[in-house]
């Protein structure tokens, strides 16, 4: 097959072609650009398809973007012949490409009986090609599949561990939960555990896996959901900080399928210890489960395969699947005239200029530069996302947009969302304003009701132009048409990485939404905007977070010869280090893993201080591993101070949030743990009564597990900020990295130490039962809350519903019973939250009783 592909790009005149042929997609896609070229050039189709077919054997990136490339143009050129189309269309199902098929069907460039007017051989070839990608399902049904998901699955089937490299767009989620799906009809008793990276990701696939699941199955988000211990057969949507929650509670937590989803964030300081500590401890419960990784254009998936059990199969699968293409672009500013943009196509790594454009003003503020360029290449088509580096910028450049746009009125949909969020936000939060325009902005913090909206009236086309930041990196299905960029950053002056720019860009044009995607650099002639300028796609190298550290020990050893210092949340060293001692203290050894420290006096001497961090201790060794990322002499430290203080254990108890004192002994938890264990809540002050910063958090974690509505939270905040905009911004960003993460990280090992004190002193505290995680994680505090919420409604529906609630504690059937009975129309709530609540009584009334679990 190399020979033959050498052959055909080998022709000048093909090649030709195929540029000629790009060059018009992109112009056709961007009428705005004014051409450069006198005329047009008319494609010899019968030249370009018989070429085309002679690739479609190779399975290498180029060819089949080539192959693509010629048979979606062909689909898209209106004055091609319909024998011509058909052709293109016979290539493409050769390939297993079915759903840019059925896009031209859909979009009438070809009927649905196109096969029918192929010649008999051909139409053979046809149905074969159909047959050759098609998996029959245990259901007697058949699941229609590309070329990557084809290979996955005998993959999956014959091994133990599988690690899966593909294009964003290659249709990975799905085949995975179909594979899952295919593993819970075949069994009585099955636990899978999906791994998403973000909450956000966990509700997401949580729902398809509810609308998909067969009967008899619990679809679990949370470890707080009663489904979990109910249900023989379960699949669990968590995040690894849930994971690591669930396999602390119930011991041995036994998973017959692991998928760990955005692998490549086992490479990441933070999050990639954590999940190599879940992964551990998954193996060590249950050494037969199935593991599988999924990384985005990795060039060594194999690396993530390294911890497999002695005896296991395990294979790297690396796909250069190719299901939509993908047009880089460049566009640059003209000397002396500020309203010109020229505008130049990358292909194949070298420039190739296409023609210019005029923005319809000037654009004198930054935002604006990429605003105005994304809207007079966006148009109003719809299906453009433009990246942004923060939420503040987010806000920004959608007004910006929306200033050029006029009013949209009469969409009910569009004024449910609106009604929403001046209910549950602001009435005067920004997105209310850019909303009337067909602008959205998105960002990690917001309410995840309102984002799910925003995303899916962004797939219908009701709104134009979305403005995200780097929540599209942590595998967000959000399809787009086109990515506007500039100066694109990953955190505060860290430019986006290669991998992380692909990554990216691998959410234009997804598969079965559009034939091509675009993405659009702005001002890419300033370097020091564009330090890492791509010039073609590449694979980036998978890392892993403990053997780098390990590899490069001084900042370890450094953290341990300062005696562990105290530090923010983000201390990699300590992640690092608190990963190793919760393997000793587990009973593991850790040798294997400190062979990768090349020096053998460093060597020595960091085996000597986990020892000692393991061993020289005075409370329970198992609050090692349950406080993951929370450093042994952190732990040591908090008890010493309960101790110096020498008050009576329960002066120190944590308070529920409807306690007289919640927010002055909340305060002083918040006080002494940032003076023994992280900085994470503010630097210490002067004097502890006069930490504004604590106080402030303590007041918002009170009402937050009170269940108060987000638009209290804010307008509380707004009373002490001169600007709406920021308190806004400030609540919703305290409550995701506060409020649901940091506070239940370090306000239960606070309760453990603490309770480890009152041992000492022959007494119990009161709080040592409370589930202060769960309440700060949820935002609510009532059992019956709490159910509702891990049937799979939002915070948001949770705490409006609250006000109806009588009822302390229920089961999930009771809940479900309380809301099938209730007219929904009769209370005051929003539209969408009514919506919301319905499609929960949907998806559970298909569910049969639970089958119990036997141990």
């Amino acid at each position: 097959m190399t020979r033959i592909q050498d052959a055909v790009f080998g022709s000048k005149r093909f090649t030709a072609a195929v540029r000629a042929l790009r060059r018009q997609a992109v112009l056709d896609e961007f009428p705005s650009i004014a051409d450069d070229r006198a005329e047009r050039e008319i494609p010899d189709w019968n030249f370009l398809l018989s070429h085309a077919s002679a690739l479609t054997g190779s399975s290498s990136e180029r060819a089949q973007k080539t192959v693509l490339r010629i048979a979606a143009s062909c689909l898209q050129d209106a004055d091609a012949a319909y024998a011509h189309k058909i052709a293109a269309s016979a290539i493409l199902g050769r390939v297993g490409n079915h759903r840019s098929v059925e896009l031209a069907v859909e979009r009438d460039h070809i009927g649905a009986d196109a096969i029918r007017h192929l010649p008999p051989l051909m139409q053979l070839e046809a149905i074969h090609a159909r047959l050759s990608h098609t998996l029959p399902l245990s259901t007697g049904e058949d699941l229609a599949v590309n070329s990557f998901q084809d290979e996955f699955w005998h993959v999956a089937q014959r091994n133990d561990w599988v690690s899966v490299s593909a294009p964003t767009s290659a249709g990975k989620s799905r085949i995975v939960r179909e594979w899952f799906l295919e593993r819970l009809r075949n069994v009585d008793r099955f636990t899978g555990v999906y791994l998403a990276p973000t909450r956000a990701l966990v509700e997401e696939v949580a729902a398809e896996f509810r609308a998909a699941a067969p009967e008899g199955t619990a679809v679990v988000a949370m470890p707080w959901d009663p489904d979990l211990e109910r249900y023989a057969r379960r699949v669990v949507v968590v995040t690894q900080e849930r994971l690591h929650l669930i396999q602390q509670a119930h011991h041995p937590f036994v998973i017959d399928l692991l998928f760990i989803d955005e692998a490549q964030g086992l490479g990441s300081a933070n999050r990639g210890v954590l999940l190599r500590q879940v992964l551990d401890r998954a193996v060590a419960d249950h050494v037969a489960m199935q593991t599988m990784f999924a990384s985005p254009l990795s060039s060594n998936p194999e690396l993530l395969l390294s911890g497999h059990p002695d005896g296991s199969r395990a294979e790297a699968l690396l796909s250069e699947a190719v299901t939509v293409n993908q047009n880089l672009l460049r566009v640059e500013s003209v000397h002396r005239k500020p309203l010109e943009r020229t505008v130049t196509l990358i292909h194949e790594g070298e420039p190739l200029p296409l023609g210019s454009f005029t923005l319809e003003r000037r654009a004198p503020r930054v935002p604006m530069r990429l605003a105005f360029v994304a809207r007079a290449m966006g148009g109003t088509g719809g299906g453009n996302v433009v990246y942004v580096n923060d939420a503040h910028n987010a806000e920004v450049v959608a007004q910006n947009i929306a200033d050029t746009l006029p009013v949209v009125t009469g969409d009910d949909e569009v004024a449910d969302l609106l009604e929403l969020i001046r209910t549950a936000v602001h009435p005067k939060y920004a997105l209310v304003d850019v909303l009337k325009h067909g602008v959205a902005f998105h960002y990690g913090n917001m309410p995840l009701m309102i984002r799910s909206e925003i995303e899916r009236l962004f797939g219908q086309g009701k709104i134009q132009y979305l403005i995200c930041t780097s929540t599209l990196l942590e595998g967000v299905n959000l399809p787009c048409r086109n990515i506007f960029m500039r100066n694109p950053q990953k955190g505060r002056g860290k430019p986006l990485s290669e991998a992380d720019f692909w990554n990216l860009a691998g959410r234009a044009g997804r598969w079965g939404k559009e034939f091509q995607g675009n993405i659009v650099c702005v001002d890419t002639d300033d370097n020091e905007l564009w330090p890492n300028l791509p010039l073609s796609r590449r694979r980036g190298e998978l890392k892993l977070a403990t053997e780098r550290g390990l590899r490069d020990a001084t900042p370890l050893l450094e953290y341990i010869r300062s005696g562990f210092v105290v530090t923010d949340q983000n201390n990699p060293s300590e992640a690092l280090f608190s990963y190793l001692a919760a393997r000793q203290a587990s009973g593991h050894s850790v040798g294997n893993e400190l062979t990768l420290v090349t020096d053998d006096d460093d060597r020595l001497e960091l085996q000597k201080a986990i020892t000692a961090e393991t061993t020289d201790i005075e409370y329970p060794v198992d609050f090692i591993p349950r406080h993951s990322g929370i450093a042994p002499a952190a732990m040591s430290r908090l008890l010493d101070s309960f101790r110096a203080d020498g008050l009576p254990p329960g002066d120190y108890a944590l308070p529920l949030p409807e306690a007289t004192n919640a927010r002055d002994d909340l305060q002083a938890a918040l006080v002494r743990i940032g003076a023994t264990m992280t900085t994470a809540f503010g630097r210490p002050t002067a004097s502890s009564m006069d930490d504004k910063r604590k106080w402030q958090l303590a007041n918002l974690l009170v009402n937050w597990m009170s269940g108060m509505q987000l638009r209290s939270l804010i307008e509380q905040r707004a009373k002490r900020r001169d600007s709406l905009a920021s308190a806004i911004r400030e609540v919703m960003a305290d409550i995701e990295t506060v409020a649901r993460f940091l506070a239940p990280k370090y306000l239960s090992c606070y309760q453990d130490v603490l309770a480890a004190y009152a041992a000492e002193r022959g007494v119990q505290v009161t709080d040592a039962r409370i589930d202060f995680p769960m309440m700060l994680e949820l935002g609510v505090s009532r059992p019956s809350e709490v159910v509702l919420m891990s049937m799979g409604l939002s915070r948001t529906a949770t705490v409006a519903l609250a006000a109806y609630v009588t009822a302390d504690d229920w089961t999930t059937d009771e809940c479900l019973a309380w809301l099938t009975a209730q007219n929904l129309e009769g209370f005051d709530l929003p539209k969408l939250i009514q919506r919301e609540v319905q499609e929960i009584r949907d998806s559970f009334a298909r569910r049969t009783p639970a089958r119990k679990r036997t141990h």
